[in-house]
């Protein structure tokens, strides 16, 4: 199959490379571009954002809004071609082979990308089919590792890249577009406020690290009975306690589990100066912690999010270690506090929140994928196995998902009225900013479909700012969240003046 991408000359960038090497892992044959004449040239305004954004945070030559030299993209004409997708403001006409346009909001072309970043945040990004008229891929970004203006664009083309790969492969959503309307044209009074709130920002965030720990997780506990948050959909009920950690540590990522009894609690620890997870454990009762906090798991890479649970009599865990590249089974040599290196059940992928669930006959596997580019947040890849030990077995449409506020895990799958949910991260406004709950609709090695339905932030029942962890075992019920976290006396009384 040749691909080719239709592009104006003056805006040939660096995630072109990117996309490229992406298409050749598909079934595409070959990968050229179609250079045109800029219809319209590449706007002053975007000219100057880009311009003094990188004199005020530094250039990153790497970065896929670089400028690239269009001799490094292969360039032919049309003949032969199979799929074409344009990525311009204007569309053509391209006889009969099959077509696709790009659309952000909408509107076409990298300045409809640039005006909604500036008015709106991340947009829907929409591949539509020019011959039916409907969407055949769609998704939005996750801008959580974007640095200012540049940074958000970046992120967005990585999943543009995601999502014509899914249209090459046969991915066909079959949607109606999004009603297109007038592009707000931005203007250069617009780039100046928002790289002067930019600039302020990053001079806030200095001031704001040099007193304050930066992505303080905590840990809150209580014991209720029946459902819990899963049943009400809200935080209420019996009070959140918060589990005690060291000042210059947090604990997030809680995973409750009960045996002959007894309930135990698993975390990620993670102390601020070597910024490198371990996996922590204590038990708990109704009265709280029993003894003290013991690091039960840790490797020379950062762990977090340790899924565990029990089977056939064993005890299982599955911590993220997605800076290593595999997806690792633990196995408790002796429960609770010793583990040991079991199975590799995926290694080459960047795959982070792992959580199993066994559904009709088979175990599925969840958990966000990136390939070292964008966010991490809004690619949700599916695995299957017939054996909990694999072989594992990739989603035909992988990533099935490419959505920032839906992707996510957020904790283990639950039953719901013969229905199969799954907590799941919303990083619409940052990273675990809130948790929403989302109803497997279709699942097979094929297909997959979910509903998006209550979300929860944090408030008056569990102050802080964000909220990113539910899980529920017996009576014990976690969530964690994020809060400010002075580092030293002074900045603990800084905090309580700007509080009152």
């Amino acid at each position: 199959m040749k691909v080719e991408i239709i592009v104006e000359k003056d805006r040939c960038r660096r995630w072109l490379l990117h996309l490229t090497e992406l298409l050749k892992t598909s079934q595409s044959d070959e990968v050229v571009y179609q250079l045109i004449k800029p219809s319209p040239p590449v706007s002053r305004e975007l000219k100057t954002a880009l311009q003094l954004e990188e004199r005020i945070l530094g250039a990153d030559p790497f970065s896929g809004m670089s400028r690239l030299d269009p001799s490094e993209l292969p360039q032919t004409s049309r003949k032969d071609t199979d799929l074409f997708f344009d990525l311009t403001a204007g569309g053509s006409e391209y006889g009969s082979s099959k077509s696709f346009e790009v659309r952000y909001n909408g509107a076409c072309g990298e300045e409809a990308l640039f005006s909604a970043l500036m008015s709106e945040g991340t947009p829907l990004i929409e591949v539509i089919d020019r011959q039916a008229g409907t969407v055949a891929a769609c998704g939005t970004a996750s801008l959580e590792a974007a640095t200012g203006l540049s940074g958000a664009m970046d992120a967005v083309y990585s999943r543009v890249a995601v999502l014509i790969k899914k249209v090459v492969e046969g991915a066909h959503a079959h949607g109606t577009p999004m009603k297109a309307e007038a592009l707000q044209a931005v203007t250069q009074k617009q780039v100046l406020i928002r790289l002067l709130r930019e600039t302020a920002i990053t001079l806030i965030r200095s001031v704001y690290r040099a007193f304050f720990y930066t992505s303080h997780w905590r840990v809150g506990w209580r014991f209720v009975d029946g459902e819990g948050v899963a049943g009400t959909r809200d935080l209420s009920g019996e009070p959140w306690h918060v589990l005690k950690s060291p000042h210059d540590t947090f604990f997030a990522d809680p995973f409750p589990i009960k045996t002959d009894g007894r309930y135990y609690l698993f975390f990620e620890a993670l102390p601020h100066e070597t910024q490198k997870g371990v996996i922590s454990m204590v038990e708990m009762t109704k009265d709280g912690p029993v003894g003290e906090v013991s690091t039960v798991l840790e490797e020379p890479w950062h762990l977090s999010y340790p899924f565990v649970f029990e089977r056939d009599g064993e005890f299982w865990m599955i911590p993220e270690s997605s800076t290593n590249n595999e997806v690792v089974l633990y196995r408790a040599a002796r429960f609770p506090g010793q583990w040991e290196r079991h199975t590799v059940l995926l290694t080459g992928v960047e795959a982070a929140d792992a959580t199993i669930i066994e559904y009709e006959g088979r175990f599925w596997m969840f958990a966000v994928t990136r390939n070292g580019v964008g966010g991490y947040s809004d690619c949700l890849s599916v695995y299957y196995a017939d054996d909990l030990l694999g072989p594992w077995h990739a989603h035909e449409q992988n990533p099935v998902l490419v959505d920032d506020r839906a992707a996510r895990p957020a904790g283990r799958f639950f039953s719901q009225g013969g229905e199969l949910w799954r907590p799941v991260q919303d990083c619409r406004h940052g990273y675990g900013a809130a948790l929403a709950f989302a109803r497997v609709d279709e699942l097979s090695p094929t297909t997959f479909q979910q509903s998006v339905h209550e979300t929860l932030t944090p408030g008056p029942l569990w102050p802080g700012r964000k909220l990113h962890t539910l899980n529920k075992v017996g009576d014990l019920e976690v969530i964690d969240g994020c809060t400010y976290h002075p580092k030293s006396e002074l900045a603990a009384k800084m905090k309580a003046f700007f509080d009152r």
